[in-house]
């Protein structure tokens, strides 16, 4: 019994070895997008934070055009929540996903001084992530 036991802990110490090599790899095949909101700031007034707060939201697939009368076309987002975040004042998020297409949208309320009729400002980004990858992408001053 004694000569059976040293194949033993070889093979599940085996087993172990090959089990953390896979779950490293698997790990590797997923992407970091990370990034912040930029504010609201059509004219650049100085001391306003870098990074809006709000929360941001992952939407697995691509951003389309739908025609709504002769000339003129509305965005259309994808409906497939993925991931949400909440961030403050001058924080980033942070997503590991899939590699594929997603779009970020961001919602924060409007400043008040800026639009004060708006209930909030959604920008979005659409991005494209490949395994392994390490992404900084800043959801736009869609406010411009």
């Amino acid at each position: 019994m004694a000569a059976g036991r040293p194949r033993t802990v070889c093979a599940v110490l085996l087993l172990l070895a090959v089990l953390g090599a896979l779950s490293g790899c698997a790990s590797s095949n997923l992407a970091t997008v990370t990034g912040g909101i930029e504010p609201c700031n059509a004219l650049g007034v100085p001391g306003q934070p870098e990074y809006a707060g709000g929360t941001v939201t992952v939407l697995q697939g691509s951003i389309t055009w739908r025609p709504t009368t002769p000339g003129a076309e509305v965005q259309v987002l994808p409906t497939r929540v993925v991931a949400r975040e909440q961030v403050s004042v001058n924080s980033l998020y942070v997503f590991t996903l899939p590699p594929g297409d997603y779009v970020l949208q961001a919602q924060f309320p409007a400043a008040a001084d800026i639009s004060p009729t708006l209930p909030g400002i959604s920008p979005t980004l659409a991005v494209t992530v490949h395994a392994g990858e390490r992404l900084r992408a800043d959801i736009p001053n869609q406010c411009i």
